[in-house]
């Protein structure tokens, strides 16, 4: 059955033709974009005819599968809303005397959503009251049956097995992002009833940002074995997620698993959520840290880590640490893979066993070294030397080769992560992995 098209746009104005140039790679980006829109000009639209990707014939074929999550429609219809006269209640209902409307479809690529047409003379004056009272940010993003109430209320805090199964009775629309993570985390509490799980929706939107969580097993694992914290953070995995896992060293020098938390790309403070979530989940750790080893972001949050963690030593990744510094090198543009002189010299300031090999290394990196990035290096990494450079490490963990327990978790996440970009993947396959690390260990206790 097709959809009907609406009328052509036959008078392009400026309005119009400024709408029709934008182009928008998530069906998230465009939806942001339309409330912004739309309060600006005190009009709402809602969604009269639509078709999703996952309809189209290609939508399961690699690479394009992603787009049945990222853009979600290959057409959509958005038609102008009204008002009844104050004498009648005050629903919104469509209004067909008014011509005002929106068209968005794939482009002809494939890759993004495109205004194919639009007609953006209304035949009624703008009202701010009514349009204050009825309007709701994210309507696009919201799951029909999902109330943004809830979300909103039930956001960052640790849920437990009802609360995902009273969210469940209420997603009954067709988005199934938000319905099928739920899905994976009941599942998670039928099989570990003790799990900690906390959920984090974007604001007035029922759409998951950002879920933390960790098994009754891992969390034995951490108490028993809190004293070095290795964090290992992959950004924009598979293009549209951010994870995070948070590994615990036993006492044979092995990285195990404590918990995992995967986040929308660029989720602000999200190892500070972490570590919050991870003490809430086992407050008896707090003063057992002794060292936490983490990626280059940390020099960021430092003083919120160490409020968390007051008895541990803060260390940056040495590999981490040179890896972000020669990018910083190659931005500024006084390095090159062609010309790598300065790696070396970088592998001798991380990786010196004195204080008088650093100063000999320092001295000539601010000798040799080109004039911006010596003076970035001056400003952000001299001063916490402590952090990154060997002779500082902390002296449980000086013989502890931390970069190579956070590469060898990263291979093995990676090749257990299928080629999904869906929150609730992602999270099918964390939750996989703890089953069979748990699996192994009763095999070899056995």
């Amino acid at each position: 059955m097709e959809l009907p098209e609406p009328p052509p746009c036959t008078v392009v104005g400026k309005e119009e033709e400024e709408l029709l140039k934008q182009a928008f790679f998530s069906w998230a980006e465009f939806s942001r974009f339309f409330d912004k829109w739309c309060q600006q000009r005190l009009v709402m639209f809602s969604v009269k005819n639509s078709t999703r990707v996952a309809r189209s014939p290609w939508a399961g074929v690699p690479p394009l599968y992603r787009l049945i999550h990222v853009l979600k429609y290959s057409y959509v219809l958005l038609v102008c809303k009204d008002v009844h006269s104050p004498n009648q209640p005050a629903e919104w209902s469509c209004q067909p005397s008014c011509p005002a409307f929106i068209t968005l479809k794939l482009s002809p690529l494939r890759d993004r959503l495109v205004v194919s047409e639009c007609q953006l003379t209304h035949s009624h004056p703008a009202c701010p009251r009514r349009f204050a009272y009825h309007f709701r940010p994210g309507h696009l993003l919201a799951n029909a049956c999902l109330p943004v109430r809830m979300t909103n209320r039930i956001s960052k805090q640790f849920v437990a097995p009802d609360d995902v199964r009273r969210l469940l009775s209420y997603c009954k629309g067709p988005d199934h992002g938000v319905l099928d993570a739920l899905h994976v985390l009941e599942g998670l509490f039928r099989t570990d009833p003790e799990a900690k799980v906390k959920l984090v929706f974007v604001e007035d939107q029922a759409m998951v940002e950002t879920v933390f969580f960790l098994t009754s097993r891992t969390r034995a694992l951490l108490r028993r074995f809190p004293r070095i914290l290795l964090v290992d953070r992959l950004p924009a995995l598979q293009g549209v997620l951010d994870l995070l896992a948070v590994l615990c060293v036993d006492g044979a020098g092995r990285a195990r698993q404590a918990a995992c938390c995967v986040a929308r790309p660029g989720t602000p403070s999200l190892l500070r959520f972490v570590l919050v979530s991870l003490l809430q989940s086992a407050p008896d750790v707090k003063g057992r840290v002794r060292c936490l080893t983490a990626g280059p972001e940390v020099a960021a949050q430092l003083r919120a880590v160490r409020q968390l963690l007051p008895c541990a030593r803060v260390q940056i990744c040495r590999a981490q640490g040179l890896e972000t510094l020669f990018s910083k090198a190659q931005e500024l543009g006084g390095a090159s893979r062609e010309d790598p002189g300065l790696w070396p010299l970088l592998c001798r300031l991380a990786g010196a066993s004195s204080y008088a090999a650093y100063s000999e290394a320092l001295a000539e990196l601010r000798a040799q070294g080109p004039d911006a990035f010596v003076k970035y290096f001056d400003h952000n990494w001299a001063p916490r030397h402590d952090m990154w450079v060997r002779f500082r490490a902390y002296e449980a963990s000086r013989d502890l080769d931390a970069c190579a327990l956070v590469r060898g978790h990263r291979r093995r996440l990676l090749s257990h992560l299928s080629p999904s970009h869906s929150v609730a993947q992602c999270l099918r396959d964390l939750v996989a992995m703890q089953w069979a690390d748990a699996a192994g260990e009763a095999a070899s206790e056995g």
